[in-house]
Order: structure tokens, then C-alpha cells, then sequence
């Protein structure tokens, strides 16, 4: 077994607390190795433990063969180190740890649910193959640590633990770990929050990494002391996401989940189809008899709110969300994750162990395959990329080499990605535009990103709309008519059908089929198939 730098680096430290305690605690070397190896396969770092790891863990080394007798001591030890040396991530509770511990129960080999390891990882480390995951820009800490700073519930949690000072007793007897029911009071009334705020903003400073627990106290961590520092601001706020968006269950993150791994725009229907099976209202309470001397004598049905609906639940969720700073409104209906969201994202993604691509460095890259990396990337990606790849060359000269590769009739796609690119970029792209104004490909486009139809042709500005027209047909979008265009629908379908464009025939078959409505339909059945079937 190969041991990495890491762990025997944790399992000394873990050896020597046990020999300073008094009395000293008893360590199995050999099994504490084995036991953060087989961890390790997920979570990098040896000290960062939740109650499932402890689950997973001890199912992997059932498989791998029999246990010592006295494992759990050693496990145990090694809780109780983390927790005395503060050394326990803050996404996990020190009780909550233990007591897995304690209740951890190994199986036989033979009935373990997975044959221990494959090419030295567990199969749990495995569930993503790298086709499947998304590629994923993040932009530097210091530019969403700003957007951090001012989440409110993120603030809030900060004055509580500057309220809680150098340390408070835990409540005993409880589940879980909470303030007792005399310092919620008192932080309510010095803070002015409710009770319930004061629990939530108590789990929240926890998770940020602002105050820590030992088995019976709350103490100040160092990241509240870190306010100023950037990466660890980022840091504290995506840790505390899950407890920020806890009072939606886990809507909350799933939602997050589809906006991040698309990094697209999204609406509330969208999510709400997205995120389909939903739970079944809840059904009508059976009636119940009356009181004894009521008036009526008749039946009295129980009250029983129903659930909310999908999109309620949606809309709470997104706008709690919003609230935090994960997610954007770029209209009345759009919704589009924020760089900071994207953090809190990929933070869960390198907690469960499964390492996100990125994109190669955009000083290496042609346009051509510039082009390429956004097409096949995030949406949400691409005009950062595209702007960093085009400051690197100077605007005008970025913009020609980008012109000149979706200059081609056949380069609709990247005509898109480009001219998205360009919206927006002032400083420099005149003079580069004027000198297009008159291509056949490019100058409808020219004329749109300009907002100057001036002398442009109904040839170039049909280049527009079919490649337009081609993305919504390939998405199954409808067709947006455009009036100034279509004022002669037999020009317009005719100059489609002589084009050469690739995905003139789809779009033409689309308007055909009424998707502009009937004049465009029956020129586009002209256009397509001559004068057959026509119909007036």
C-alpha cells in the first residue's frame, strides 16, 4: 500500500497528541494508515470528514478484508484528535462524527456491497466519467470575493460570532449541535433577530468556519479572523452554502446543481420540468364527525394545508439563491448562476473528490479553436474567455482573426459565438467592422452589431436570419418573426433556398409547417417544392 505524504504526515500528528494525553490514548499505526488511505481516495485532505465518509469507509474496508478487533479505539482517537487539535473541516459537526463512529458496524467480506477497490480507488470516487462532466471556468477569488462579502446572511453570521466572543457552552441532550435555549435568548435580543435566526445563523457560522465546536463548547475559528483575505472570504461563503439554502431541503442545491453544470439561462418552468418527478399534492383530509351540541351535526373536515406546487417551491428556492449571491436575474424570467455560485459548486465537486476540467489557456489558442472550446463549453464561460483570449491580441487584431474564421457561408455555429463575443467591445472594432460592411457573409451581421442597416443588402441580412433561425431549429425553439424582414415573404424564402446555407432546408421546412405563420408557410412551400401542394 502506497502511503501519501499527507496521511503519514496525519498519522504522526495523531500519534503524538495520543501520547501527550494523560492517560495516553491507544493508536493501531497500521489500521489509522490504512483507514485515511482508503478516505483519501475521495477527500484530499485527511482531516476533512463527514458522517457518510464514515459510512463509505468502513463498507471499502470490510470488502478489503477483516478489521482489528479494537478499530473503533483507534477511530475514535483520531476524532477526538481532530476535534481537540481544531482540526475538523467545518462542514461537519464534531458529535455528528463520533457518534458515526461509534455506530459504524463493518460486514463480512462477503456480503460487502462492492468489491473493495479497482485500480486503487473505490468505486464511490468513480461515478463521474470525464465526457460526462462539465468543463468549467472559475474566475479568481478576488473577484468574487467582493460579491461574498456582501452576502447578508454571511454578515449576519459574522456579528453573531463577534457576539459570542471567546467561547459558550453547548446545549446538552440534544441532537445535533446548538446554542443553549438562555444564549439564543440573549444573542436575540442584543442582535435583534428572532430566535429562529439566531438557530440558523448558529449552523451557518459553523459551516462558514467562523466558530468551532468541541464536544460541549462553541468556540471562534480562524476564518472569521480572515475577513480581508479573499480566497478565504470565497471559502467561508461556499461552505456555508448548503446551510444558507438548508430551509429548502435540498432544492436549494439541486437547483444550483442545473444552472452550474449547463451554465446557461434558465426560467422557472424550465427548472421546474428539469427537476421532474414532484411529489403528488397532498390529498383532502377525511372528514371528521362534528362536536357533541354543535348546529349543523354535519361532518367537519380536517384542516391540512396542501403542498406548495413545483414552481412555488422553484420560485422560493431561486429566490433565496439570489439572495445569497449564487444566482443572477438578467430579466423578469431569466435566471443565470454567478461566478460565486459557481465556486459553491465546484467546492462540492472537489469534496466528493471528482476534479472539474478546465479549459486550456487561452494565450495557446487559434480562434478556430477558441471557438471550438466555447462551443463545446458553458455558455456562461464563453464571453469571459473570449474577452481574456482577445485582450491578449489587442482587440482589432482579435477581432479580424475571429471575422475571418466564421467568414465562411458553412461557419454558422461559430458566427454565433463570435458576434456574441463582439457585442459589447466598442474601444477599437469600428474601423474592423467597416471593413466588412460589405461581405456577403458578414455584413448582415456587421450592419446588426452596429445598429446601422445603412446600405445593407435583403441577401446579407438572410444570412442572419437563417443563422439564426438554424440554432432555434436545432433546439426546438420557436422562430421569432422578424417584421422587417418578412414584409416580402416570397424574397425571403426564395433568397433562403438559393443561399447554399447548410441549414437552409431545415429552416425552410420549419417556416413551411407554419412556424411564421401561413404567408410565410406557403412562400416557403414555393421555395422548397416549387408550386406542388401549395394551396391558396
Amino acid at each position: 500500500m502506497t502511503v501519501s505524504p499527507s496521511v503519514a504526515d496525519a498519522v504522526r500528528s495523531c500519534l503524538d497528541w495520543a501520547h501527550q494525553t494523560r492517560p495516553a490514548r491507544r493508536v493501531d499505526p497500521r489500521f489509522l494508515t490504512r483507514l485515511l488511505t482508503v478516505h483519501g481516495h475521495v477527500r484530499s485532505d485527511p482531516t476533512d470528514w463527514d458522517r457518510d465518509d464514515v459510512t463509505r469507509v468502513v463498507l471499502t474496508l470490510s470488502a478489503g478484508g477483516s478489521l482489528p478487533e479494537d478499530f473503533r479505539t483507534t477511530w475514535l482517537t483520531w476524532c477526538d484528535h481532530l476535534v481537540a487539535r481544531g482540526l475538523l473541516g467545518p462542514e461537519e459537526s464534531p458529535r455528528a462524527l463520533r457518534a458515526a463512529v461509534e455506530e459504524a458496524r463493518p460486514l463480512p467480506c462477503d456480503q460487502a456491497p462492492w468489491s473493495g477497490t479497482v485500480d486503487g480507488a473505490p468505486w464511490w470516487g468513480r461515478l463521474w466519467e470525464p465526457e460526462d462532466l462539465p468543463r468549467v471556468h472559475l474566475v479568481p477569488a478576488e473577484y468574487s470575493a467582493p460579491a461574498a462579502r456582501a452576502c447578508p446572511v454571511l454578515e449576519r453570521a459574522l456579528r453573531l460570532t463577534a457576539w459570542v466572543g471567546t467561547g459558550l457552552p453547548l446545549a446538552e441532550g440534544v441532537e445535533g449541535e446548538s446554542l443553549t435555549d438562555h444564549t439564543v435568548d440573549e444573542a436575540s435580543a442584543h442582535l435583534g433577530l428572532s430566535r429562529q435566526e439566531v438557530a440558523r445563523l448558529f449552523v451557518v457560522a459553523l459551516r462558514a468556519g467562523f466558530l468551532r465546536t468541541t464536544y460541549t463548547e462553541v468556540r471562534p475559528a480562524a476564518a472569521a479572523r480572515n475577513w480581508e483575505d479573499d480566497a478565504r472570504v470565497v471559502l467561508s461563503w461556499v461552505r456555508a452554502l448548503p446551510a444558507m439554502v438548508a430551509e429548502h431541503g435540498t432544492l436549494g442545491l439541486r437547483v444550483l446543481g442545473e444552472l452550474f453544470t449547463s451554465g446557461g439561462v434558465w426560467t422557472v418552468p424550465d427548472l421546474v420540468e428539469a427537476l421532474a418527478p414532484w411529489p403528488a399534492p397532498a390529498a383532502p383530509a377525511p372528514p371528521v364527525p362534528a362536536p357533541r351540541g354543535s348546529a349543523s351535526g354535519e361532518s367537519v373536515p380536517l384542516r391540512e394545508e396542501p403542498l406548495p406546487t413545483p414552481e412555488d417551491r422553484v420560485v422560493a428556492a431561486v429566490a433565496t439563491l439570489v439572495h445569497v449571491g449564487a444566482v443572477e436575474r438578467l430579466s423578469d424570467a431569466e435566471l443565470r448562476i454567478t461566478p460565486l455560485g459557481d465556486q459553491g459548486m465546484a467546492h462540492r465537486w472537489r469534496r466528493w473528490g471528482i476534479t472539474l476540467p478546465g479549459y486550456p489557456p487561452t494565450g495557446a489558442m487559434t480562434a478556430r479553436e477558441l471557438l471550438l472550446q466555447l462551443w463545446e463549453g458553458r455558455p456562461v464561460d464563453a464571453r469571459v474567455l473570449g474577452r481574456a483570449w482577445m485582450a491578449e491580441r489587442g482587440v482589432r487584431t482579435g477581432a479580424r482573426q475571429l471575422l475571418e474564421v466564421c467568414a465562411e457561408l458553412g461557419s454558422w455555429r461559430q458566427r454565433l459565438d463570435v458576434f456574441r463575443l463582439l457585442d459589447g467591445v466598442e474601444d477599437g472594432l469600428g474601423g474592423v467592422l467597416e471593413d466588412y460592411r460589405d461581405h456577403p457573409v458578414l455584413g448582415g451581421w456587421i450592419a446588426h452589431a452596429r445598429d446601422d442597416p445603412g446600405r445593407v443588402r435583403l441577401e446579407q441580412l438572410v444570412v442572419v436570419v437563417l443563422d439564426t433561425y438554424a440554432l432555434r431549429v436545432e433546439l426546438g425553439a420557436p422562430l421569432p418573426a422578424d417584421a422587417p424582414v418578412w414584409r416580402d415573404p416570397e424574397a425571403v424564402t426564395g433568397l433562403m433556398w438559393r443561399s447554399g446555407h447548410p441549414a437552409a432546408d431545415s429552416v425552410l421546412n420549419a417556416i413551411a409547417l407554419g412556424a411564421l405563420g401561413p404567408d410565410a408557410a406557403r412562400a416557403a412551400r414555393r421555395a422548397r417544392f416549387g408550386t406542388v401542394g401549395v394551396g391558396r
